[in-house]
């Protein structure tokens, strides 16, 4: 079953670029305003097929509504607002900088991003000393951008 958490991150990686250059044609095609509405009801009607799979946790069901959203710290509602900024970035940017270089923008920048998010345990995360094979991995990454993007 471990197995299965390390694949997720695989298959979320995979579909990025798809989704980007999808997303680029939805623009193409309906212009922004229309691609974002139709993104984000193809997602809704997943979710709706995919809630009766997702695993719940049984000590925070048993709650009232109220006491859970009580319970939110006030970062973790933005998350719907960063998927938002990638899906417009990814259908307004993707046709002209191509796939491949805003894919790998968007990966550095989380990458870079993620180090100190870890490093000071920020967001309810882990904490992660930064160290010298990371910051190398940081800087391997944006060697990257610059390889894929001016080339």
């Amino acid at each position: 079953m471990k197995f299965l958490i390390w694949l997720l991150p695989v298959l979320a990686g995979l579909s990025n670029p798809v989704q980007s250059a999808a997303n680029a044609g939805l623009n193409k095609a309906l212009g922004p305003s229309l691609t974002i509405l139709t993104v984000y009801v193809v997602a809704l009607s997943g979710l709706v097929c995919l809630f009766a799979f997702l695993p719940t946790d049984s000590t925070t069901a048993a709650q009232p509504l109220m006491t859970r959203l009580q319970n939110v710290p006030w970062w973790a509602w933005t998350g719907g607002l960063c998927n938002l900024m990638f899906v417009v970035a990814g259908s307004l940017a993707t046709r002209q900088t191509g796939s491949a270089a805003f894919t790998v923008i968007t990966l550095t920048c989380a990458v870079c991003l993620s180090l100190l998010l870890d490093h000071f345990g920020l967001l309810g995360l882990k904490q992660h000393a930064l160290s010298f094979p990371r910051l190398l991995g940081a800087a391997m990454a944006i060697g990257g951008v610059l390889l894929v993007s001016f080339t």
